[in-house]
């Protein structure tokens, strides 16, 4: 039998959706606050950055924003380094989103409004 990862996290998004062309695929990319307190009472934040691909990456720009709550399964994880703006060296926690689900609550007036896609 061969190792997998089986990954789920839950979190706030943290920047707005950005939808780029890669080749011939789309991609939707955002961060993710994953927050926990330690058991010394301090708040932790990993920051992820997710990326939704293909038909994924339409639902993503249609219904994430800044600040929603959802929860995100993937089948990898990887880390990306790079230099940020001020020339430091910087690396994340990226995922390729196979599913997001929202978990913010709708009221009932967004929901006779706007039909969700999936």
């Amino acid at each position: 039998m061969g190792s997998s990862i089986s990954v789920q996290i839950t979190g706030h998004v943290g920047s707005d959706v950005v939808l780029k062309e890669v080749g011939e695929q789309r991609v939707a990319s955002f961060s993710l606050a994953v927050n926990r307190k330690t058991s010394a009472g301090k708040q932790q934040t990993l920051w992820v950055r997710v990326n939704a691909w293909n038909g994924l990456a339409e639902v993503a720009v249609k219904c994430i924003r800044k600040s929603s709550l959802i929860q995100c399964e993937a089948a990898w994880l990887r880390q990306s380094a790079w230099i940020d703006q001020n020339g430091e060296p910087r690396v994340s926690l990226d995922l390729d989103a196979n599913r997001i689900i929202l978990l913010d609550r709708v009221t009932r007036n967004e929901q006779e409004t706007e039909q969700i896609p999936f």
